[in-house]
């Protein structure tokens, strides 16, 4: 395992980088692919600088500053010059998905110094792995294995358009982030959307991931009760804001990611929201249905759905709590299916006149989801064995 990283202070660490100092922020980066332990390379008269940089970090045992790197061999405990490690170089600006690519990478070959250098034009950055000694004894680039980025990591070089790519390419990157647990149209679609969109608003101090949420939310509210209209047009242009809002839904997420403000109760917000939204939505549907024709079929379906809509619930907490060397494949496999692509349907069929159609098939697709996915959560229990937790 990888949990020491080398880093030459970088000059420019001080620079904000959505809100946050480049280098703050790029230990976060780091603990979030499971570095512990830090040593930051900075002579004395720029030590002071990089002090200040360190912004929450600054005090940690963890965090260590050194003049030279030959100190972590000499220092009272010091660390296997053959241990593998993580080594940065420059101003560099990288995500925590593309960070932990790399890591996994080298923790496959720990005995190679592998080097990913910087996707700017005068690849001025490096983020290398290999054996301590290595770059203890050749500096941060020694020779190895080379790769060029194209595009994450960024170096920032001093001009004045560089922080506003680097920014540019993070948000863009989180569309790699979410490629194995988006639904197909949220992939292709959704993510080409948000992204800018979460992009714009983390330059905004005032804007929050909580903040979205919330709004979000009572768009969602507003798209149920204009579905319960009996109104062709009303209908039309709710599931036209409901396309609206679930790409929004997405916005969230990648502006705590962007700004690193990720909690867990913004998690639970985001997962409470969504549903009470989604049963907002399937009961403007329903009651829109009824009022539309006249028949109370709509009103005993409705508590049909709601029924099963439970089992949905259940089947998918259980999917969430299989152990196994497979569980992220099988997690992503799960977000997958229970996306929200029916928006798109939900606006061909309101187009047509026809969302009744929808409530139906809804209404009893609700069950063969639940029982399919308990069935394949048992499958799945059977393949881990004792492993699996109820």
């Amino acid at each position: 395992m990888i949990e020491t990283a080398l880093l030459t202070a970088p000059p420019r660490g001080g620079e904000a980088i959505f809100g946050r100092p480049l280098l703050e922020r790029l230990l976060a980066t780091c603990k979030r692919v499971g570095i512990k332990r830090f040593f930051i390379q900075a002579p004395p008269n720029e030590r002071d600088r990089a002090v200040r940089s360190l912004g929450r970090f600054a005090g940690m045992p963890e965090v260590q500053i050194v003049e030279s790197f030959d100190q972590v061999l000499n220092s009272r405990d010091p660390l296997d010059p053959a241990a593998p490690c993580l080594a940065l170089n420059g101003n560099l600006v990288v995500s925590p998905w593309y960070l932990s690519q790399v890591v996994s990478e080298g923790e496959r070959q720990p005995d190679r110094v592998l080097t990913l250098l910087s996707s700017d034009s005068e690849r001025a950055g490096s983020v290398a792995t290999g054996p301590l000694g290595e770059f203890i004894r050749g500096g941060l680039t020694p020779a190895g294995v080379y790769r060029a980025a194209l595009g994450l990591p960024f170096a920032l070089n001093g001009r004045p358009e560089d922080r506003e790519e680097a920014e540019r390419q993070l948000a863009r990157s989180l569309k790699e982030e979410t490629v194995d647990k988006d639904a197909f149209l949220a992939r292709h679609l959704d993510r080409n959307l948000s992204w800018r969109i979460s992009l714009r608003l983390a330059r905004i101090p005032a804007v929050t991931a909580n903040r979205v949420t919330v709004a979000n939310t009572a768009v969602g509210l507003a798209c149920g009760w204009m579905f319960a209209s009996p109104s062709y047009w009303v209908r039309l242009a709710s599931s036209l804001l409901f396309l609206v809002s679930i790409t929004v839904d997405g916005v969230d997420g990648e502006l705590a990611r962007l700004t690193m403000t990720e909690s867990n109760f913004g998690r639970l917000l985001d997962t409470i929201t969504d549903n009470i939204v989604h049963i907002a939505i399937f009961a403007g549907i329903f009651v829109g249905c009824y009022r539309a024709s006249g028949s109370v079929a709509y009103l005993y379906l409705f508590a049909v759905l709601m029924f099963g809509f439970s089992l949905c619930a259940v089947a998918t907490y259980r999917a969430f709590s299989v152990h196994g060397a497979d569980v992220e494949k099988w997690i992503s496999m799960v977000d997958r299916v229970s996306g929200r692509d029916f928006a798109y349907l939900l606006v061909l069929l309101a187009a047509v006149n026809r969302l009744n159609y929808f409530a139906w098939s809804v209404a009893f697709g609700t069950y063969v989801f639940a029982f399919g996915l308990m069935w394949l959560t048992q499958r799945q229990w059977g393949r881990v064995g004792t492993g699996a937790r109820c």
